[in-house]
Parts: structure tokens; C-alpha cells; sequence
């Protein structure tokens, strides 16, 4: 699927309609200016946030002309010293730019949420028209586009009142935009992919560092199916949610290379833009014990090898079965499918931990995974795109699945900036047998195992 990534609305500053940088000023954006005040302003504010830097809490700048350097300049990292370098491009850009080519420049490259970058993209995109045919109520409403769609909404009518308190207009002038409020178009199909462009737009990023530029980006987002994972997810969390004391939820939807189709970061990308599949950090349990399994069948086991599950103690420590209970010899086979406890501890024991952490290292988790005693029965956090992306390094035969979306990136004339190659020969990461034994097993889990509800009718399954 083709998307616009990276879409920026540049436009002539006289193109803008007269409404937008007034709401835009109405909002919590702050002021901007170039007088000795501001500047002295901005060094105070950087003095006084000092205190809470060194207490490792993060600060976020709320001026137009900072957050100008910072989409300019620099990266999202929430550092003191990035805080330090927006505070000083702040200035320089106050020195040499007047206040109208600031707001110009910001207006040219916020970011407005769904994917797009300046006010023209996003006017196209929520309203199907140019920047200069928004009328009040839809400047109003992407003045709060900052954050999200739904509370850009409900913040319209207050960008009202602050507009009429600031004396840009008089309470008739916005009464009309009150009492007709915005209404983007087609925002319940567009919403669903918000989680997956803000991924994407950070691995667009990573490939095309250059400078600044409007790109024609390829992704392999599948809207289908992306519509099909949000909706099963919400419904989910409203059927089971209150029940399971669960209120949010993640997911990937990956091909066996690495190519994810569909992401979903949280319940409701309004409520927070937070993205729970890239960055949230959570224990996995049992489906960690895959790890441990597949690196005992790297080192001498096999799915027959036998294991006693009998109790254990380590320390303060003691693994315990779900049902309490122990079936003393089993087959590692029995083990995974019935998911003991004991063995995988057992085999951690006799293998090494370090082997099973490089294990999953080369596998694809990315974070740290500390050597304890508990570490084979999954107490480690990770990240669900992680999860994903190992799982996929068995499901493909023993290769790495580096989690990816880009696949052509070019320059509005054509230009091919890059292209993935589709024949690149993958690395392997697994030895074939140890694959072959692992995918026999995981799909006995979910034939007769634990995970017997992941059955799909007519389809081959595997997991954990």
C-alpha cells in the first residue's frame, strides 16, 4: 500500500486563512516574539526547570519559538541538554527571523496528528480543502491538534473564548463557530492507523536523516486489516476489560520477515498517543519459556529429552505450577504444552541463563534481561513489537525478523531515495533442527496445549 508519509502543507504565509494563527495564539501554544523580554523569558524559564532536570523528571516547552527549534534542529529526546540547545536555537531564531516568519516556519512543520506535518497537509487531511478555505470553527479545532483529534474537539470552544478574550473577535464574530462546530472527513477510517504512522514516521526518520523535504514514502500498512485489529481489540477490552481489571491493550501484526501490517498502541489514540506496542515495557510470562526451550534444544535436548518437575527452591525463591501440583517425569515436549513451571527453570539451571538471554537477543528482544532466578518463567519486560518480531525468527524457519514498514522512499520528481530489497538474504539466527522442533511443539500448544482457544479454523497455528 502507497501512503504520502512525511505529507507537509508549505504554503505562502498570505495563503493562510486570517483565522489560523490567531487561534493558533489562543491556544496553550504560548507567545512569540523577538524583543529582550522574551529572551530573557526563555533563559528564565531554562533556569527554573534546572531544579527538576537534576530530580531526572522531563520538561516540555510549550513556546512556538522553541518548539520552531526543536522540529527544526533537534530530536524528541527529553534531555537537559536538549532542553539547553532549544533554549539557545530559541534565541537565535528570535534574533533573525521576525515573529511572522516564525509562526510561518512553525506553521509549516507542527505536527498535526494523523501523519501529517503543517497546516495545508492537515487541512487536506481532516477537512478536504486548502489551509485558506478552514473557516473558524475548523482553525479553532486544529489549534488543539497538537495533542489529538478528540480533545482538538472539545478544545475548539475554548480557543473561542480565549480568541474573544484576547480581542481578536467579538462574541458574535464566533458565535456561528460555536454553534456549528468542526467536522473532519472520514476521521473514524483515519484514525485507526494513528499508533502505526507515528511508528512509521520514526522509522522514516531513521532512514532519510537529510535535510528537510517532502517525501512519496511506501509502507506495508494494511488498512483492512489494521480496521479488523482495532475494532477486535476495543471490543475486547469493553467485553472483558472491567472483568480482567484491564484497561488498555497492544498488538503487532507482523509477516514472518519483519513487515508489520498493523499496530495498535493503546485504546484510544485520543485518549493517549502513547504507543504500548514500540515503547511500553511488560512482563511476558509464559510465552517467554519459548526462549528458554529453544535454547536447550540448541544444547543437547531434544523434545523427548526427559526432565524431572518435582519441587525446587533457589534461594528465598520456589517456582510453583499452576495447579499446584507435579507430574514428575515429563518429556519437555509435555512441559511447554502443559506449560510446568519447574523445567524451564530446571533447563536454565543446566544450560545457563547468559545462553538463553543471547538466545533471545539474537532472537530480537532489544531490553535488559537481568540473569535471576525467576528470568526463565518470563519476569524480564519487554516489548510487544519485540515479542512479535521473535516469535517471527521461528515462524520463518530460524532467520531475524527486524520489525520494518518502509519499503520505497522518493523525492516528488521521482528520485528513489531508498528502496528495501526484497532479496537480501536474511541472517540466520536459529539452527534449522532446533526450529523444526520448536514449531512442532508450539503447535501442540495450541492444538491440545494451554493455548488451545489461538485455534483458527483451516489455518496452521503456533504459540504461546
Amino acid at each position: 500500500m502507497h501512503q504520502s508519509s512525511q505529507s507537509r502543507g508549505a504554503a505562502k504565509f498570505g495563503n493562510y486563512l486570517k483565522f489560523m494563527p490567531n487561534s493558533l495564539l489562543s491556544g496553550d501554544y504560548g507567545s512569540i516574539g523577538n524583543s529582550q523580554e522574551d529572551r530573557q523569558e526563555i533563559a528564565a524559564n531554562l533556569i527554573w526547570q534546572l531544579p527538576d532536570r537534576f530530580r531526572s523528571k522531563t520538561v516540555g516547552g510549550d513556546r512556538i519559538t522553541q518548539q520552531l527549534a526543536k522540529n527544526l534542529f533537534l530530536s524528541n529526546e527529553r534531555t537537559l541538554q536538549r532542553k539547553i540547545n532549544e533554549a539557545f536555537l530559541a534565541l537565535w531564531l528570535e534574533v533573525n527571523f521576525t515573529k511572522r516568519e516564525i509562526l510561518k516556519l512553525y506553521l509549516d512543520r507542527a505536527y498535526m496528528g494523523g501523519g501529517t506535518f503543517g497546516v495545508g497537509a492537515a487541512a487536506q487531511f481532516y477537512f478536504g480543502k486548502s489551509g485558506k478555505d478552514l473557516t473558524l470553527a475548523e482553525a479553532a479545532m486544529m489549534a488543539g491538534l497538537h495533542t489529538n483529534l478528540p480533545r482538538a474537539r472539545a478544545r475548539a470552544n475554548e480557543v473561542l473564548t480565549n480568541l474573544v478574550q484576547a480581542g481578536f473577535y467579538t462574541e458574535g464574530q464566533v458565535l456561528a463557530a460555536r454553534q456549528n462546530p468542526a467536522t473532519p472527513v472520514h476521521v473514524s477510517e483515519q484514525d485507526y492507523g494513528n499508533y502505526y504512522l507515528d511508528w512509521a514516521f520514526e522509522e522514516i526518520k531513521r532512514i532519510a536523516p537529510g535535510p528537510e523535504q517532502v517525501l512519496n514514502v511506501t509502507v506495508s500498512y494494511n488498512q483492512r486489516l489494521q480496521k479488523a485489529a482495532t475494532e477486535t481489540l476495543v471490543n475486547m477490552l469493553r467485553e472483558f476489560g472491567d472483568e480482567k481489571e484491564v484497561e488498555q491493550a497492544a498488538t503487532v501484526t507482523m509477516e514472518n520477515d519483519g513487515r508489520v501490517l498493523a499496530m495498535i498502541g493503546g485504546r484510544d489514540y485520543g485518549d493517549s498517543q502513547f504507543n504500548r506496542a514500540t515503547d511500553a515495557l511488560r512482563q511476558p510470562g509464559s510465552s517467554f519459556k519459548p526462549f528458554v526451550y529453544v535454547t536447550a534444544m540448541m544444547n543437547g535436548y531434544t523434545p523427548e529429552s526427559i526432565v524431572v518437575d518435582q519441587p525446587l527452591r533457589m534461594g528465598n525463591w520456589q517456582p510453583k505450577n499452576y495447579n499446584r501440583k507435579y507430574a514428575g517425569r515429563v518429556s519437555l515436549t509435555t512441559a511447554l504444552v502443559k506449560s510446568i513451571n519447574t523445567i524451564p527453570v530446571r533447563l536454565a539451571n543446566s544450560i545457563g541463563r547468559n545462553k538463553i538471554v543471547d538466545t533471545a537477543r539474537a532472537m530480537g528482544l532489544t531490553t535488559d534481561l537481568p540473569e535471576s532466578s525467576p528470568m526463565p518463567l518470563g519476569v524480564a519486560e519487554v516489548r510487544v513489537i519485540d515479542m512479535a518480531s521473535a516469535y517471527a525468527s521461528m515462524a520463518n524457519g530460524g532467520f531475524l525478523a527486524t520489525p520494518y514498514t518502509v519499503l520505497k522512499i522518493a523525492s516528488t520528481d521521482g528520485t528513489v531515495l531508498y528502496e528495501r530489497d526484497a532479496e537480501a538474504t536474511p541472517k540466520r539466527v536459529l539452527p534449522e533442527q532446533a526450529v523444526a522442533y520448536m514449531n512442532d511443539i508450539l503447535n501442540q500448544v495450541t492444538t491440545k496445549g494451554t493455548g488451545r482457544r489461538a485455534q483458527i479454523e483451516g489455518i496452521n497455528t503456533a504459540g504461546k
